[in-house]
């Protein structure tokens, strides 16, 4: 499958016979070993370390079984587990993850679970298949074909494997304490061609304390909760609100324009004397929200044209009206939206709400922020902003901030070659390194940077509700892995 060129003046004859020796012989493979990692629901848990979670055990389990039929060595570290072929003391690096984020079932049109091969012919459907299982098989049998080639070795190959990349990424740092990585680090968890910098991602929660119920008019009707949300790194394909007192009769007005909306799908149920109004929107990776639809801020924008008595779910749709709306930039929260010319803009997005059993309730903002402004000049502006909006309108809230780091390597060895594999094999233009929204453990790495697997131009579908690969693809991933193994670690290549 693929378009790439017949020949290329920069990747050698070697390393595009080992590519599609890979696809010929271990595609199937790949497909193979895809669905039983898909069936490993490898989703961290509260209270349990991944390391101590049986689902993770039994994948441990599965890999080192897997490395031996392949005649690779094997080292369980914990939170990662290496894999490796070859002798020499440089070495080449491959980072990959077998945790997942969580799936909201009800969401799916299968099991999440299950690799769909069927269901929309050409696509591999579950999830983690983009995310970074995918990657991982095919990673497996790049290794597999290169080892096939019997070429001399100026480095060693070792697939790194986290365990912990969607959770916590401590156990994965004192990891890297105790085991010295590779000088040469390539991760497979972003985008082609290659990717360089990351934005840093860090954390708003803003809680907004109960609040007695007000004093209002018989039958005037008031918000009662307001939910929404998955987890922080995904726009929220759903939310919900529950108004008191209210019906079609009692606030027509706000009903037509739920109705009207162009920007979102809105359903309504009675529940005695209460409506509950569910907005649907389309999950992304928050990293790229202008992939998804975020139904928090659309029902909060249409919830925002009636003046609600002050509930704390009332005072939460004022606050996400005046601050967020439906911008991706944070053009409305202060001054804080910025832009850089390699990595682009801050990215703010309201991804969950969560009712507490006190009556409270917990935003959950996801920022993305590229260099030019210091990680303590954006925290000053937040703080600015949030204690100017309680000022304002009279109204205490409590809040938390975490604001992550950018990463950008400036060059590394290893790009140009990555570059024209690229070119080569998907026929794309491809003028130098990219930036991007997610963090990944590549920063963590010497030299580390991305390849892959998801495509630039195409939306990217870790985190969503819907996640898929192409078999077409999956292969092409398996050839330009292939053909990258044979540029950066054998001899005389």
């Amino acid at each position: 499958m693929g378009n790439e060129r017949t020949h290329s003046r920069y990747i050698s004859p070697v390393a595009q016979s080992a590519a599609a020796h890979a696809a010929q012989h271990y595609f199937d493979s790949v497909v193979s070993t895809l669905a039983d990692l898909v069936e490993f629901r490898t989703v961290a848990k509260d209270g349990v370390a991944n390391t101590d979670h049986p689902e993770f055990i039994r994948l441990k389990t599965f890999l080192a079984r897997t490395a031996k039929q392949l005649g690779l060595d094997f080292e369980d570290h914990g939170a990662a587990v290496v894999m490796g072929f070859g002798q020499s003391d440089d070495r080449l690096g491959l980072l990959t993850h077998a945790d997942v984020r969580p799936a909201n079932h009800a969401a799916w049109a299968g099991d999440p679970f299950h690799l769909d091969t069927q269901s929309e012919p050409g696509r591999l459907i579950g999830r983690g298949v983009e995310d970074d299982k995918g990657p991982l098989a095919a990673a497996l049998y790049s290794i597999k074909a290169f080892s096939d080639q019997k070429l001399p070795g100026k480095r060693r190959v070792e697939l790194i494997i986290s365990l912990t990349e969607e959770s916590d990424w401590t156990p994965f740092r004192r990891f890297l304490d105790v085991w010295k990585p590779p000088d040469l680090n390539i991760a497979l968890d972003a985008f082609y061609p290659v990717v360089s910098g990351e934005r840093g991602t860090g954390a708003i929660h803003v809680t907004f304390p109960a609040q007695a119920p007000p004093k209002t008019p018989y039958g005037k009707p008031s918000l009662t909760s307001v939910n929404g949300g998955n987890f922080l790194s995904q726009i929220p394909a759903e939310a919900e609100a529950l108004i008191a007192g209210a019906n079609t009769d009692r606030i027509p007005t706000l009903f037509q324009e739920l109705e009207d909306s162009p920007e979102g799908s809105f359903e309504f149920e009675i529940v005695g004397d209460s409506t509950r109004i569910l907005a649907k929107g389309i999950a992304a990776h928050s990293s790229t929200p202008w992939e998804g639809r975020n139904a928090i801020t659309q029902l909060a924008g249409v919830l925002g044209k009636y003046c609600w008595p002050p509930t704390t779910a009332g005072t939460l749709i004022r606050f996400i009206n005046d601050l967020i709306g439906t911008s991706h930039y944070g053009e409305h929260f202060g001054n804080v939206a910025y832009s850089h010319n390699f990595m682009g803009p801050l990215t703010l997005a309201l991804t969950t709400l969560r009712n507490i059993d006190d009556g409270s309730i917990v935003a959950g903002i996801n920022i993305r922020r590229p260099v030019g402004r210091s990680g303590k000049t954006v925290e000053e502006t937040i703080r600015k902003t949030l204690d100017e909006w309680q000022h304002k309108n009279q109204t205490p809230v409590s809040y938390t901030l975490e604001i992550g780091e950018p990463y950008h390597l400036q060059s590394a060895p290893h790009i140009p070659v990555l570059l024209d594999i690229f070119r080569l094999y998907s026929g794309r233009p491809a003028n130098g390194p990219i930036s991007i929204g997610g963090g990944t453990q590549a920063r963590l790495l010497p030299n580390g940077i991305n390849f892959g697997p998801a495509m630039p131009d195409e939306p990217y579908t870790g985190h969503s509700e819907h996640e898929f690969m192409t078999a077409e693809r999956l292969e092409l991933n398996l050839k330009m892995y292939t053909a990258m193994l044979v540029e950066l670690a054998a001899s005389n290549s």
